[in-house]
């Protein structure tokens, strides 16, 4: 077979194709002296080739097929019209348009090179002439139009179209009129019917309407009121003067908002009349308006294209971005919005998103339009999870849209009672599609702001992907295309842009992006469109669109292209915890943080699920688990937040490598039960430090006991927690001197604070709390309160998802302490491991300047994290409240440390209530212990230098005398308790038994808080009156517990049988083998400081009788811990 020269005339990916199989065969391309020429029909035969044989392509348009494509017919000509093939191709199931061109193009450069084979043996060949249906017939071009073609964008409905005519101010007003009696608003327990609604509008809009005058329009008008019928009034005021409405929130920083109205151009500013920025707008009160003075509104002109809202969205260049939305964008939205969710003058519509986001819109206006009720919670029940789902139960609401990072906490062990539940902005946890997917109509929504809210929709069922966003709605279309903007096929990643009525007329003209999302996206055959590039990442499958992450969090990790979604997506299917999210954080390093764990589930069982599922490049390098993920204010969970997270310190690699067959062995059990890559693992590498905790310890405890036939003394584990410390202490050998440990070092510093002389004391009745959402905070603030205190401040530290006050107030209701009249408390922002514990400069001034002591109540209490980890949270902060304590004015500091810091005994073996030793403590030396240890050691310090301080030493802070309320799952002897009841056998401690009710602790502290001798200032303050061990076990058994009471010896026999579920395993390492260095016998403590206190008090030590043991009981009972 000869070579052929051949000459291509056309401009079809598909006769690119075609020569390019050709070229593979051998033949070359040409434009002179050619032996072939092959056209596609899309340009004009030069005529110096007009007598060359040729081939000339053709495509045969069949009527649609079942799969939404048509059905095609290829052709095949020569010169003079004889048709030399007729090849049909059978429909394409998946309806991908890209999928249907690239099986045409294969099966179309196979038949080419057939023929031009044949034609190269022979020029004179000629098959037998074929013959084509009916079919019209067009150029290649039509399957480059093709490929853009998916049958979920077959959208189109005119009738939606036409009623989308109609703006949606038209709608609103239409509806307020047609069911002026029947109820719009439901506010805290207040109704407020359309006809009231309406008259409310009216006097905020000719109260406007005189302040627009002379603006260009359209006019910008900024809207910042707390959600009230005044917002829901202002904001159909100003879209009935024919303004732009530009949400502002409340919350948001005056800085924020000041850039949002100056980037919209905004001149007029509605709001309750104590604004920050009032004086910089023509500004309106819209909370002293009365009757209106005419009952219809102002007739304007609108026109479907002219601007209507501004939503600002975060943007990756730091600055928010104005996104304009036009009349027609909203009418069109809305109209389907009603018809697709069945929104009648029956429904109820929760109002949860905030109205700067815009799945508020979603809430409003089609609820509005239907004559349907609006049901708005108010900020603790959007915050509370329990009183939301109480919310929804009792005013049986019928329609709700709840972001997932909120599905993925409500307790759905019941059914919420809606027909229609809306959910978007992130991916729902696999458990929440499960649970309510059977319950009611569950939709998933996905759109940018930028395309008005939502442009695909998927009713979830049991089974669906959670990244599944279905298909794009009525007169819309998605395209999925590649970085060459072509279409992708079916089950191929591309990057998601978007048509139809819902593209808004672009952003605001303040924001300089250097490459538009909105884009004018030129289709073969000449078509353009308008499209919105999201940036989203996507692919086609049977079921509908599924997401796959965002084309700007890709990132190469060792020349490696990582997907953190794709990441998500695996550890997620676990299905061990509700909430996870991965990210890259600026080091590439992956990072997984996962939160509400399945029962029994652990972050060593995830690791070892990546490890089967995930290849090594992309397996997680830091793990990190949280009570939930940190969500921002519309819901979605919170990335940056993440970002800010410490970094679990991960393996090193550095340091020491195991030399004695012993060492090896501890390593390869360390990397089992770590999840430990197969790199160099030091010998000198903490435990704590490569990602153990409290499980894993008591794994390992059980696991050297069994492999090795040896116990250990967790003390000395404690203090080295290394490989090298586990060897010498499995072979007897000596310990290597910890006296030069970092904490010890620590100890030993001698920080100077500049003092203020007494004479300059501050105000002893202002009192500062820090932790004051703390189980003993809330009650510390509740005893000063009662005791007279004149003020207090109280710092808790913020969550992106939760203000300060917001944590505050939940922390109250948890403790049932909601009753507190709040009048002399103020709650602040503060995060004491910050410099200046974390205030704002003005809230720091004042405080130093005001107020006259302080108590230091905030810490992190972990017993098992080592010292270094727990300095910066439980010693640092003690030199930043001393600082304090010694600025503007002098304050009295009030530490709250623990009895297990305790570093001094007397020769008979009793405790001393005397300031720290040089020596680290008598008990457990974890890492707990010694940081409150090294922070009473500087305390000792600063009170020789002229600070004034009091060191309370807790106990065992147990039952409210009055309520029963305690923390059983931060308590330890409450875990061995439980463990113990779930093992059926306790056992026998021959001990007084510590129980001191939190309200008196509380109650000490708040007495003794503003006092100081300089003679007296610790106090043991455990409860020196009488309860064996034994009685405290009665009250169990009276409340209807069985178990044996045994030996210790026999107990820890079979503390060696737990599971992970036995509320033991996680406190396992203090009891497995010895006992005697834990709080024991309480008759060992001396308390006569603590004691004077009490008498000065006139008060008791409580007795630890029957009644108050059954409070207790039963709260454990009702919370469901017992």
């Amino acid at each position: 077979m000869r070579c052929l020269t051949i000459g291509w005339v056309g401009v079809s990916q598909a006769l690119d194709r075609v020569k390019q199989a050709l070229e593979q065969y051998g033949h070359r391309s040409g434009e002179d002296a050619v032996d072939l020429v092959v056209e596609d029909g899309s340009q004009s035969l030069p005529k110096h080739l007009a007598e060359v044989a040729h081939i000339s392509l053709r495509l045969g348009i069949g009527p649609l097929t079942e799969h939404g494509l048509p059905a095609l017919q290829l052709r095949g000509y020569d010169r003079n019209r004889h048709l030399l093939a007729v090849l049909e191709l059978a429909a394409e199931p998946s309806g991908n348009g890209q999928r249907l061109r690239l099986q045409a193009t294969q099966v179309l450069a196979e038949w080419v090179a057939l023929q031009v084979s044949s034609f190269a043996r022979d020029p004179e060949y000629l098959p037998p002439e074929a013959h084509a249906n009916a079919w019209p017939e067009q150029d290649l071009l039509r399957l480059d139009v093709l490929a853009f073609e998916h049958r979920f964008n077959r959208t189109a409905d005119p009738a939606l179209l036409q009623a989308a005519q109609v703006p949606m101010i038209e709608r609103l007003q239409a509806s307020i009129l047609a069911f002026a009696e029947r109820p719009a608003l439901y506010i805290a327990g207040n109704v407020t019917t359309y006809r009231q609604l309406q008259a409310q509008t009216l006097a905020i809009q000719q109260q406007l309407e005189p302040l627009l005058e002379g603006i260009e329009r359209p006019a910008v008008v900024g809207v910042c009121l707390e959600k009230s019928v005044e917002l829901y009034a202002s904001i159909l005021a100003v879209l009935g003067c024919g303004a732009v409405y530009l949400p502002l929130a409340p919350s948001d920083p005056p800085q924020r908002q000041q850039a949002m109205l100056d980037s919209a151009g905004a001149r007029v500013l509605l709001d309750g009349g104590a604004h920050p920025l009032r004086e910089h707008f023509v500004s309106l009160d819209v909370s002293t308006f009365g009757i209106p003075h005419t009952a219809s509104p102002s007739q304007h002109a609108t026109e479907l294209e002219s601007p209507c809202m501004a939503l600002f969205t975060s943007g990756s260049t730091g600055r928010p971005k104005g996104v304009l939305l036009s009349q027609a964008n909203l009418a069109h939205f809305t109209a389907w919005f009603g018809s697709q969710m069945a929104l009648s003058e029956q429904s109820r519509v929760l109002q949860f998103a905030s109205v700067n986001f815009d799945a508020s819109l979603m809430d409003i206006f089609p609820t509005l339009i239907a004559g349907a009720q609006l049901i708005v919670p108010s900020e603790t029940q959007r915050r509370d999870p329990l009183q939301l789902v109480e919310l929804i139960r009792q005013q049986h609401i019928s329609h709700a849209f709840l972001p997932p990072a909120l599905l993925s906490i409500l307790p759905l062990d019941q059914p919420l009672g809606l027909m229609h539940l809306f959910t978007g902005g992130d991916a729902c946890e696999p458990y929440v599609i499960e649970r309510l997917a059977g319950q009611c109509h569950l939709h998933n929504l996905y759109g940018p702001t930028e395309a008005t809210v939502l442009v695909t929709h998927r009713t979830l069922q049991v089974g669906d992907s959670n990244r599944n966003v279905g298909r794009p709605i009525a007169n819309s279309q998605v395209l999925i295309l590649d970085d060459e903007l072509q279409p992708v096929d079916e089950q191929v990643i591309g990057e998601l842009y978007i048509v139809g009525p819902g593209v808004s007329l672009g952003y605001l003209n303040a924001v300089q992006l250097p490459v538009s999302p909105f884009i004018k996206l030129a289709l073969p055959g000449g078509q353009t469109v308008r499209a919105y590039r999201s940036g989203d990442l996507a692919k086609w499958t049977a079921e509908g669109i599924e997401l796959g992450g965002r084309r700007d969090s890709q990132v190469k990790i060792r020349g490696i292209r990582v997907e953190p979604q794709e990441i998500e997506q695996c550890l997620r299917a676990s299905r061990l915890y509700r909430q996870l999210a991965v990210v890259i954080d600026d080091k590439y390093r992956i990072c997984s943080v996962v939160a509400q764990p399945e029962p029994g589930a652990t972050l060593s069982d995830l690791k070892q699920h990546a490890q089967q599922w995930l290849p090594d490049y992309l397996q997680p390098g830091v793990w990190t688990e949280l009570p939930s993920l940190p969500c921002s204010s519309n819901g979605k969970i919170d990335r940056a937040a993440l970002l800010a997270l410490p970094a679990q310190p991960t393996l090193t690699g550095a340091g020491q490598t195991a030399q004695t067959p012993l060492q090896m062995q501890l390593v390869a059990l360390w990397r089992e039960l770590l999840r430990l890559p197969m790199e160099a693992l030091s010998i000198d590498d903490s435990f704590f430090n490569l990602g153990g905790h409290s499980i894993l310890l008591s794994t390992l405890l059980l696991r050297i006991r069994k492999q090795f036939g040896r116990s250990l003394p967790l003390n000395r584990f404690f203090e080295t927690p290394t490989i090298r410390t586990l060897a010498l202490l499995i072979e007897n050998g000596a310990l290597p001197d910890t006296s030069s440990g970092l904490a010890v070092r620590d100890a030993q510093r001698e920080n100077v604070i500049q003092v203020l002389p007494e004479q300059s004391a501050g105000d002893r009745g202002r009192v500062i709390v820090t932790g004051a959402n703390s189980f003993i905070g809330v009650h510390i603030v509740e005893a000063l309160l009662a005791k007279g205190a004149k003020h207090v401040a109280c710092l808790v530290r913020e969550h992106p998802d939760q203000p300060a006050a917001a944590r505050f107030t939940e922390a109250l209701r948890e403790h049932r302490l909601e009753h507190l009249d709040l009048s002399r408390v103020q709650v602040y922002a503060a995060d004491i491991s910050q410099p200046r514990l974390g205030l704002a400069d003005d809230t720091y001034e004042h405080l130093a300047r005001n107020y006259g002591v302080v108590v230091h109540n905030a810490a992190q209490v972990n017993h098992v994290m080592d010292y270094a980890s727990l300095v910066k949270d439980n010693v640092d902060p003690v030199l930043e409240c001393l600082r304090l304590c010694e600025t503007h004015c002098k304050k009295v500091l009030n530490y709250v440390s623990t009895l297990s810091a305790c570093s001094n005994i007397d020769a008979d073996g009793h405790v001393l209530e005397t300031p720290a030793a040089s020596t680290p403590p008598i008990y457990i030396k974890n890492g707990y212990n010694l940081s409150k240890w090294v922070a009473e050691r500087w305390l000792g310090h600063a009170v020789t230098q002229g600070s004034w301080v009091n060191i309370h030493r807790p106990g065992n802070i147990s039952f409210n005398t009055r309520s029963g309320v305690c923390q059983p799952q931060q308590n330890r002897l409450m875990l061995m308790l439980k463990g113990s009841l779930q093992l059926g056998v306790v056992p026998c401690f021959e001990v007084n038994f510590d129980l001191m009710p939190v309200d008196f602790f509380a109650g000490f502290v708040a007495f003794h808080c503003g006092r100081f001798e300089a003679a007296r200032y610790v106090f043991n303050l455990h409860n020196p009156q009488p309860l064996s061990w034994a009685q405290y076990l009665d009250a169990f058994n009276q409340a209807g517990y069985v178990f044996d009471r045994v030996s210790v010896a026999h107990w820890q026999q079979a503390l060696r049988t737990v599971s992970r579920e036995n509320a033991l395993f996680g406190v396992l390492g203090f009891y497995l083998d010895e006992l005697g260095e834990d709080i024991g016998d309480t008759s060992m403590i001396h308390c006569a400081n603590a004691r004077k206190v009490v008498e000065e008090m006139g008060a008791h030590y409580p007795e630890k009788t029957p009644s108050l043991l059954r409070k207790g009981c039963d709260h454990l009972k009702t919370i469901g811990f017992l």
